[in-house]
């Protein structure tokens, strides 16, 4: 009587499934988390102390709301999380510095204060919003000033001050503070902000 042959199917099986994964790795679509290849940082405002001081970005626009030369903070991203403009004037006039608002763009300030730079800003959803909430990372502040030894478009610290979907808005307070040090000045010295950038990434 004539034995019966076993074929076994085990390898043919193992190839399948390999062919199978290989397959799906090269010709199926994968998911794509974000497209930013059409993206790029736009510059929404660009100028020196004195201007930042007088712009006004409008009502739901982005752009530049005041600067603030501040009391020196060991705590940056607790303190300027601050969302009330007037609390920081509060502070930088308690502690003899000031503010860059339309009515003061030249400030008098102490020369024994140790002081950071502070730019607070607005982006509305042309500028920072994705699908359903805002991003603060799409937004950038870039300070040059070489009085205070700031190089050319040195990138401040972003802290979030107001961030809620249901706006047409995100607040965020930028900060340079000399790499935690904070910044002096001389007496009847003339230190000079050249060149505030507001960006967004879009």
């Amino acid at each position: 009587m004539e034995k019966k042959k076993k074929i076994d199917i085990r390898y043919g099986v193992v190839a399948f499934l390999v062919i199978g994964i290989m397959f799906s790795y090269t010709v199926l679509p994968r998911p794509v988390l974000e497209q930013d290849e059409n993206k790029s940082w736009h510059i929404i405002w660009e100028g020196t102390l004195a201007e930042a001081a007088e712009a006004d970005p409008g009502s739901g626009n982005s752009g530049i709301l005041e600067v603030f030369i501040i009391n020196h903070t060991a705590t940056p991203d607790t303190a300027y999380a601050e969302n009330t403009s007037a609390t920081l004037e509060g502070w930088c006039t308690a502690n003899n510095l000031g503010y860059a608002s339309a009515d003061d763009s030249n400030i008098d300030i102490a020369h024994s204060t140790s002081f950071d730079i502070v730019v607070r800003v607005r982006g509305n959803q042309t500028h920072c919003y994705r699908t359903d909430k805002f991003f603060h990372t799409d937004l950038r502040v870039r300070i040059t000033s070489s009085d205070l030894s700031i190089g050319a478009d040195t990138e401040a610290t972003c802290v979030v001050t107001h961030n809620d979907s249901s706006d047409d808005f995100i607040h965020c307070n930028f900060y340079e503070d000399n790499s935690g040090s904070g910044f002096t000045i001389s007496k009847d010295s003339t230190n000079e902000i050249d060149n505030i950038k507001f960006e967004a990434y879009y």
